[in-house]
């Protein structure tokens, strides 16, 4: 998935709304296709670039069925991004759901083509290509790494126990190690004349976007806990959990251990062993805002008493 939950990709935007939803096509689509016709290789990329387009639709059409809104669908030369409205991340369940949507639908194009292979009549060498194409997509999409769906799925899975912004610590850390292998070895085996730049690049490809990913690991506690407000809102309650802490542990480093599935509350216990005091994680924001991110819990309780 070229990251179904993005922000605005370059392009032309705004050429066309289709159902409420904002079209925005690269230019780049229109040489790349130019480029394929010439070395006569149109028809592969049509195969590829229709498969990303229906692998992407995929996640957009997950994420509608979720709830969430899609805003925006840029083309690019090598498929779609849905831009969706709302933070995925708070729900973890969700962006496993939607993540998983684009694999799912490719292994499912692969098995229409194989019967295609089987039962139809269609020309043997497309119909063959496209079923390597989404099988590939798919596997290549389910390696653990940003900004691939495997990713999207591990930081989910973690998010539950770690919170947003540990895990996608965790998520970004491997998908740093994962980008590098693979650059080394696509380096190593274009220099022995296995591989094309196809593979370093892709490498490379995943080093760069899960630094990008890593930028938005500060914030991730901070919009899941927004995420939760607007949720306690909507439906009135959730279901919550104690977090135990001492006096001067800080605020920051306690939103750290907030989960992404329940609700918390801190219980601040003093020296002697009794509790002093109570926060719910939207006071710990709270308190950060108005006293910093190295405010002691001690301070975040008096402050909100006075």
């Amino acid at each position: 998935m070229r990251r179904a939950w993005a922000s605005k990709a370059p392009g032309i935007a705004g050429i066309v709304r289709v159902f409420g939803v904002e079209l925005d096509v690269d230019p780049l689509v229109i040489v790349f296709a130019a480029l394929y016709a010439l070395a006569g290789s149109l028809w592969q990329w049509a195969i590829v670039f229709a498969s990303l387009m229906v692998h992407e639709a995929s996640h957009a059409m997950a994420a509608t069925g979720l709830g969430y809104a899609v805003a925006r669908i840029s083309i690019t030369p090598i498929g779609a991004v849905a831009s969706l409205e709302g933070e995925i991340q708070s729900r973890p369940e969700a962006e496993a759901a939607v993540a998983m949507a684009g694999p799912m639908t490719s292994l499912i194009l692969a098995s229409l083509g194989y019967l295609l292979l089987l039962y139809g009549n269609a020309d043997r060498e497309k119909v063959e290509f496209f079923v390597g194409a989404n099988i590939a997509l798919a596997i290549f999409n389910l390696i653990p790494a940003f900004p691939l769906d495997g990713g999207r799925v591990l930081r989910a899975l973690m998010a539950e126990e770690l919170g947003v912004a540990s895990a996608t610590r965790k998520a970004v850390a491997l998908s740093r190690v994962i980008g590098i292998t693979i650059t080394v070895l696509g380096a190593a085996g274009f220099a022995a004349r296995y591989f094309n730049l196809l593979m370093p690049a892709l490498g490379l490809f995943i080093w760069i976007a899960a630094g990008r990913e890593s930028q938005s690991a500060a914030y991730a506690g901070l919009k899941s806990v927004m995420g939760k407000r607007a949720s306690l809102r909507a439906r009135g309650s959730l279901p919550a959990r104690l977090l135990v802490a001492a006096p001067d542990v800080t605020a920051c480093d306690l939103l750290r251990k907030v989960t992404s599935s329940d609700f918390t509350i801190v219980s601040v216990i003093g020296a002697g062993g009794g509790e002093i005091g109570r926060l719910s994680e939207l006071e710990l924001l709270e308190g950060i805002s108005l006293l910093g991110p190295d405010a002691a819990v001690r301070e975040v309780l008096a402050g909100r008493k006075d």
